[in-house]
C-alpha cells in the first residue's frame, strides 16, 4: 500500500510525498524515517513542526 505524507518544517517549508510506503520513528526518538518507492528518508525531530498522514485502507 502506498500513501501520501506530508511533513512540515519549522521553517514552515513542506515536503508532499505521494508514493509512501512506510514511515515512522527511529529506536532512539531522534530521527523520522519515511521509505518511499525511490528513496529511505531520515529527518530530525526538531525540524518538525507537524507531520500529516492520508492513509486509509478499504476492504470490501
Amino acid at each position: 500500500m502506498q500513501y501520501r505524507l506530508k511533513v512540515v518544517f519549522v521553517d514552515n517549508e513542506e515536503l508532499v510525498l505521494e508514493n509512501t510506503k512506510k514511515h515512522g520513528f527511529s529506536d532512539d526518538l531522534e530521527l523520522f524515517e519515511i521509505t518511499t518507492v525511490e528513496e529511505i528518508l531520515a529527518i530530525p525531530l526538531k525540524q518538525i513542526k507537524y507531520i500529516a498522514c492520508d492513509a486509509k485502507i478499504l476492504k470490501k
